[in-house]
């Protein structure tokens, strides 16, 4: 079990309260994996509904294996199973309810719906609740009893909503505090696998001794030399324990360097690693210990995509791009708000979510600068929050924007690549596979994929430049009558190509704040051609709507779209 799919697991309870079904149904995976009987029992029972006595027989049976498995009697898993269910189970769901039919409320109620069924009866109280309203109008007589019925209804509704709330975060609070056990217990298991590091030094350092000994030659003018395999290999016994338990770079540098020139020569190199080793009897492991940890806890899992959602497109070819690199498939791995998928999980809080991702110190940012990224607050904001925490990021820019443009809280220096430079995209890939410790790739898949991606890239550009190279303005927008508009557009084309348009769009707002969105008709569009470096205006005619007032149009607000072929 993966420490870090344990936290990953935990994070996700910080965003559900109460709809924790598939939370519920991840955590039965561990317990299962791990063989822990009393937890997969509970979660079984908690993920099953109307628990007759012939569901919990089989229930029963079709869990015996894994008792077995572990090592349970039959006896043994016989009691844990009845103690599980009529203790435990029971204890969990036992609550004030109110009965409908007894039309009271019930002490000591078990309530059996299964985990699932209880998040959607807890949606479907709130949204009747929500909906118990008292109609306008009602005389007053009438009135009183609609309010009377509505106090009575609505203290039906709250008392199982407290009821099932009260249930569901208990059966939340069970699992987190079994996450954070086991997250504890691979913790400790790390130190302990670490705590006989003294003895390892002992060992190596007797080791040693006698290794000198056994491997201590007189050369031909009588001067004497350690050489032989023997001794080989436990000087690189010695460098791997080093590498390993010991954090400073000075230590390991002086050792790796006499270590260099000990075999074949004479006693004073064995001299020096002996007195290294020696010197680490008094040294910190603990902080190697800690060091070792932090270093699991932050290792890069995941990478968050930073991008302007009219970047879609450089995107998506960016996302194949990490594919290709060795990025898993999978949300765990890429978090990208405009791809299925790889975006905010269904029901979530869009921005408590991003909030989590961008707090979790296992994932990396990157930011795809463009004009489009900073035309966006939510971009910035994104920025802003990546800077705040200290998160390892990187930055790629679009083909058409220009490394002087950029600005905020991005540290120029950072910048990992333009998305058309070849040599930029080699190293991006280099930096991925040290950082997410992947297998190399074969250069000539690499090359294919790598081609695909820039011919991509390049095509996205070509069309992104003609956009840029091309305007569509308001001018003036004009009444004719109460039915008739006429909108003034400027046409401008900067570039050598001639321009045809997928769709204009405008969305015209007066001071007052009424809107009015119009099309440009498409025989319109059919027909028109802009040709390069023409610059004119053109009046089209509209049907006009009495609310918005063209007199009054507020210039600063009223924009037009566009996308070019």
């Amino acid at each position: 079990m993966e420490l870090l799919d344990v936290q990953s697991t935990l994070r996700e309870f910080e965003l559900e309260r109460y709809n924790i079904h598939n939370l519920l149904i991840k955590v039965l995976r561990v317990a299962q994996y791990r063989l822990d009987i009393e937890v997969i029992i509970f979660l079984r029972l908690n993920k099953t509904s109307d628990l007759t006595e012939e569901i919990v027989g089989k229930l029963y049976t079709e869990l015996k294996p894994f008792a077995l498995k572990k090592g349970f009697s039959i006896k043994e898993y016989q009691e844990l199973f009845n103690d599980i269910y009529k203790n435990k189970y029971e204890k969990y769901r036992t609550t004030n309810w109110y009965d409908l039919n007894s039309k009271k409320v019930e002490e000591n109620y078990i309530v059996g719906l299964s985990v699932s069924e209880l998040t959607d009866y807890l949606s479907h109280l709130e949204d009747v609740l929500e909906k118990n309203i008292i109609p306008d109008g009602l005389h007053s007589l009438d009135l009183y009893y609609a309010n009377e019925k509505k106090q009575k209804t609505d203290a039906i509704y709250l008392n199982h909503i407290g009821s099932t709330k009260s249930i569901l975060n208990k059966i939340r609070d069970y699992l987190i505090d079994y996450l954070v056990n086991i997250e504890s217990e691979i913790h400790k298991s790390r130190e302990l696998e670490l705590m006989d590091t003294k003895e390892q030094l002992e060992l190596l350092i007797q080791e040693g001794i006698k290794v000198k000994q056994k491997n201590q030659q007189t050369g031909s003018y009588g001067i004497t030399f350690i050489s032989g395999a023997e001794y080989v290999t436990w000087i690189e016994k010695c460098k791997i324990f080093i590498k390993k338990n010991v954090s400073d770079p000075e230590i390991q540098e002086n050792f790796i360097t006499s270590a260099k020139r000990a075999n074949g020569n004479g006693e004073s190199y064995f001299n020096e690693l002996i007195g290294i080793l020696k010197a680490l009897k008094v040294y910190d492991f603990n902080e190697a210990i800690k060091n070792v940890v932090n270093k699991v806890d932050n290792k890069i899992e995941k990478i968050f995509i930073s991008h302007s959602s009219k970047d879609i497109d450089y995107v998506y070819a960016l996302v194949k791009l990490l594919n290709s690199i060795g990025i898993k498939k999978s949300q765990k791995q890429i978090f990208c708000s405009s791809l299925t998928g790889y975006d905010i999980p269904y029901g979530a809080n869009i921005y408590d979510y991003l909030k989590m991702e961008l707090n979790n110190n296992n994932s990396m940012v990157l930011f795809v600068l463009s004009d489009n990224y900073y035309d966006s607050p939510p971009c910035l904001n994104e920025m802003g929050a990546a800077w705040i925490t200290s998160k390892e990021h990187n930055s790629i820019l679009t083909p058409n924007f220009d490394f002087k443009k950029i600005a905020g809280a991005i540290d120029p220096t950072k910048i990992s690549f333009k998305m058309n430079d070849v040599d930029g995209i080699n190293k991006f890939r280099d930096t991925m596979i040290k950082i997410f410790e992947l297998d190399e790739i074969d250069y000539k898949i690499w090359d294919r994929d790598r081609l695909e991606f820039s011919q991509e890239v390049d095509a996205i550009a070509k069309l992104e430049a003609l956009t840029l190279n091309t305007q569509v303005k308001l001018e003036k927008v004009k009444k004719i009558n109460d039915t008739k508009l006429e909108l003034y557009l400027r046409f401008i084309n900067i570039s050598d190509k001639e321009i045809e348009f997928k769709f204009i769009d405008i969305n015209l707002e007066d001071t007052s704040g009424n809107k009015l969105k119009l099309s440009v008709d498409e025989e319109f569009l059919n027909e028109f051609k802009l040709y390069s470096m023409e610059n004119k205006i053109i009046k089209l005619p509209f049907e006009h709507d009495p609310i918005y007032l063209a007199r009054r149009d507020d210039s600063n607000l009223s924009k037009v779209s566009f996308q070019v072929y």
